[in-house]
């Protein structure tokens, strides 16, 4: 008896599920720099949830923290993806879905046309027995979706026979920072690591107006960097003690610090992270796992074939530098006022990311990507 393999593209609308995942990979990650989307894994599971049933459904359900009922899993999905599009007005925020099946299957028409309509997916026959071409065209729909930053997600190693579906989710963001940092000011400095080494580092400095403080909840000091004409902001989390990150990451989840606004002289660190990770025992460990084994109920998925889970595949990638988060066009630049500048004003608050921090970049509902930078990289 064959089985369905499934392959599910991670690049990064249930909270805590991604919680729990990013608690996994910062903890795996905790001495490499880290950049991933718990949400995108979240969307293409519950994509995969949907053609589900028995035990595994039961399974996924739990661990995703779906609702029993899949029509409203249904209108959940459908309603946030169709927010999310053309909502950004400078800032870009894509997020697409897509199924290659396997052209000697036929996809089960109702779960076609459930993901066709709630998670906006697309699905396109993929003839197996040439297997570059296969992956060829997998990755440049990848390549396309995230503007050419993951090239690849499969190679021609991963696609034979036994390979039915695969379900891919990308997502990609691009912005330019409301208040820009001025290149004329960043400097070499050096990065404290927990292990108590500098290693130099390129870092950016502003002053302005942000939301930010103090929180002794986490014993670290936030800071809310807002991007132009969007609803998204990356928010550093930055602990107090050089080796305190893993502490405060641990503390992090779910919990919202209330900031205020106020002056604030910020130093952070230019910083590129590539990232690629296996999810299966990390899904293992949290609980899908009849999903991954040959006992799955994939049934609702493809006609006349049993289905499994094979592999789960994260890959992200992001840039921050003067202008944003990616390669932005450049913009106005704000000059660093000199303290000595500020008069009849309380001292600004200073927060120099000199050593491991964390960091999201979200809007007031949703968390798209999470990751920490604890070390510089040549």
């Amino acid at each position: 008896m064959k089985f369905l393999s499934l392959m599910l593209l991670a690049t990064s609308v249930t909270a805590r599920f991604t919680d729990d995942l990013y608690q996994v990979l910062a903890k795996n990650n905790a001495n490499k720099n880290l950049i991933s989307s718990p949400l995108s894994v979240d969307i293409a599971l519950s994509m995969v949830y949907m053609g589900a049933g028995g035990k595994t459904a039961q399974e996924m359900r739990d661990v995703l923290k779906l609702p029993a009922d899949k029509k409203e899993v249904a209108r959940k999905y459908k309603e946030f993806l169709t927010n999310l599009k053309g909502r950004e007005k400078v800032a870009i925020l894509d997020l697409a879905n897509r199924i290659y099946v396997n052209d000697n299957f036929t996809i089960v028409p109702e779960f076609n046309q459930v993901v066709k309509d709630s998670f906006k997916a697309e699905a396109e026959a993929l003839n197996v027995k040439d297997s570059k071409k296969a992956a060829s065209i997998v990755n440049k729909w990848v390549n396309d979706q995230t503007r050419s930053r993951i090239k690849t997600i499969v190679s021609d190693q991963d696609i034979d026979s036994d390979l039915r579906m695969i379900l891919l989710n990308a997502i990609y963001f691009k912005g330019q920072w409301q208040l820009a940092f001025n290149r004329k000011r960043t400097k070499e400095a050096d990065f404290r690591t927990a292990d108590k080494k500098t290693v130099p580092v390129q870092m950016m400095r502003v002053f302005g107006s942000f939301r930010a403080g103090y929180v002794k909840e986490l014993d670290a000091k936030v800071i809310e960097l807002p991007y132009r004409n969007s609803s998204l902001s990356m928010v550093i989390f930055l602990p107090e003690k050089v080796d305190g990150l893993q502490e405060m990451e641990r503390k992090i989840a779910g919990f919202s610090p209330s900031l205020s606004v106020q002056k604030v002289v910020l130093k952070l660190p230019k910083f590129k992270i590539e990232f690629s990770a296996q999810l299966e025992d990390i899904l293992l460990t949290m609980g899908i796992q009849e999903a991954l084994s040959d006992d799955a109920d994939f049934g609702g998925l493809v006609k006349s074939s049993r289905a499994k889970i094979s592999k789960v595949i994260q890959k992200a990638f992001i840039e921050v530098n003067e202008e944003g988060a990616e390669a932005a066009a450049v913009t106005g630049l704000q000059m660093l006022v000199p303290i000595s500048a500020i008069l009849n004003e309380p001292p600004p608050l200073e927060i120099n990311a000199d050593h491991p921090f964390a960091y999201v970049i979200r809007d007031k509902d949703t968390i798209y990507f999470q990751g920490h930078f604890v070390r510089p990289e040549k």
